[in-house]
């Protein structure tokens, strides 16, 4: 019971050592309550239409015909390509390109219709500006479907006029039939498909940084109590503030920023929060380790920022984790936010349960027991220098102010 009690004491001196470190550095206040408040709100606003629509395309029409002005009504009719401008200038459409006006040009070329009418395929080409991956295939697959439902069309008439049979004609020109179904975002959204795994990312980094900018702090308050218990008990008692502080903040943004912009949420809310719980103890665990490594507060920012884009592309979700080198998944997986990301997409866009997620749950859990040994074992070279037992409450009777003054660190006595 003793020991027990020395554990819960220990627990409680975490959580006072951590809000005091806080209090000293006013700000990591606004780094660690707004900050993912702040990008949860504002990212997704450019995405808020979600799909692509109404691209400018140009349309160079070199056949001037009947069957090439139908099939750029069609493209143009289609919800995903608007045609901004149009003539027979290959030149007028190569300047519109460059200047950005369009993002694709579609070409229908000279004897279009002449090479149709004979029973030639002639090849309509289409420009898409690869620089906007996700533009580019949008103008490729809409004018793609537009050329070949027109194709269709031509089949099934000149098959229709051979044989008398329409119906029989349809089905020669398509034998086969496809429905593509959109798993999980049925919307096929932007913001449903970037904005859940980047708002974890979020959540790692500003609570990296805002820890990190605690290390200046951390070193004036009160050394780890002594035994290993306690330790441990402090240990976890200065990641928990930061672990109910961000499950606060998750919450706010799944209900309330998620519901704002539409985003979807398939699981449940209970099956989520407990893994992210998960995740943020493991990255409070992380962050304070990281904290070791500075001795200003100033140097954190700097460095945090530079690897922040490298973490995101280590993520796996702009591109899977599992075709990147071997050596880069392993050093993905030193990171919460690699978990995280797998985990909470797959339990909050995917609807999957918690069994689910087991793998990336115990990727959390080895991480959380490592960076705690490691901060255990840390914390025990600053009692072995400063005299232990400081960091508790001062047994009623005594001295207190003797008793903080005799555990001060070493650079505050001088």
């Amino acid at each position: 019971m003793a020991e027990k009690g020395v554990c819960v004491k220990s627990f409680l001196a975490g959580i006072r050592f951590e809000i005091d470190a806080l209090r000293r550095t006013t700000g990591a206040v606004v780094i660690l309550a707004g900050a993912s408040l702040f990008y949860g709100l504002i990212y997704p606003a450019p995405y808020s239409s979600q799909v692509y629509r109404e691209l400018p395309v140009y349309a160079l029409d070199r056949d001037d015909s009947a069957l090439s002005r139908k099939l750029l009504s069609r493209i143009d009719a289609s919800e995903q390509l608007h045609i901004a401008d149009r003539s027979a200038d290959p030149r007028s459409a190569k300047q519109a390109l460059e200047r950005g006006d369009v993002l694709g040009i579609v070409e229908m070329p000279a004897g279009l219709q002449r090479q149709a009418l004979r029973g030639e395929s002639p090849v309509v080409v289409v420009y898409a500006n690869a620089g906007y991956l996700l533009a580019y295939s949008e103008v490729a697959t809409a004018a793609t479907m537009a050329v070949l439902e027109t194709g269709a069309e031509l089949g099934v008439g000149a098959e229709a006029m051979r044989t008398g049979v329409p119906g029989r004609a349809i089905a020669d020109q398509a034998p086969l039939g496809i429905q593509v179904a959109r798993l999980y975002d049925p919307g096929g959204g932007y913001a449903s498909f970037v904005v859940p795994a980047v708002i974890v990312v979020i959540l790692q980094q500003t609570m990296l940084i805002g820890l990190g900018m605690l290390c200046e702090a951390r070193r004036k308050g009160l050394p780890a109590p002594r035994g290993a218990l306690a330790r441990i008990g402090w240990i976890f008692g200065r990641a928990t503030p930061w672990v109910v502080l961000y499950l606060g903040q998750f919450v706010l943004i799944v209900s309330g920023i998620f519901a704002f912009y539409d985003l979807p949420v398939a699981g449940a809310l209970w099956c989520v929060a407990l893994f992210m719980m998960l995740f943020l103890f493991a990255s409070a665990m992380f962050g304070m380790l990281l904290a070791q490594c500075f001795r200003r507060s100033d140097d954190v920012i700097p460095l945090l920022l530079f690897t922040s884009l490298p973490i995101v592309f280590l993520s796996g979700f702009s591109w899977p984790t599992q075709l990147m080198p071997m050596p880069l998944q392993w050093l993905a997986r030193i990171f919460p936010s690699t978990s995280g990301v797998e985990g909470f997409v797959r339990l909050k866009q995917m609807g999957a349960r918690l069994g689910d997620v087991l793998p990336q749950m115990l990727n959390l859990f080895v991480l959380t027991i490592v960076c705690a040994t490691t901060l255990v074992w840390l914390s025990r070279r600053d009692v072995g220098q400063d005299g232990g037992d400081a960091a508790l409450p001062p047994n009623p009777g005594s001295n207190g102010t003797s008793a903080q003054r005799n555990h001060r660190r070493p650079e505050d006595r001088q």
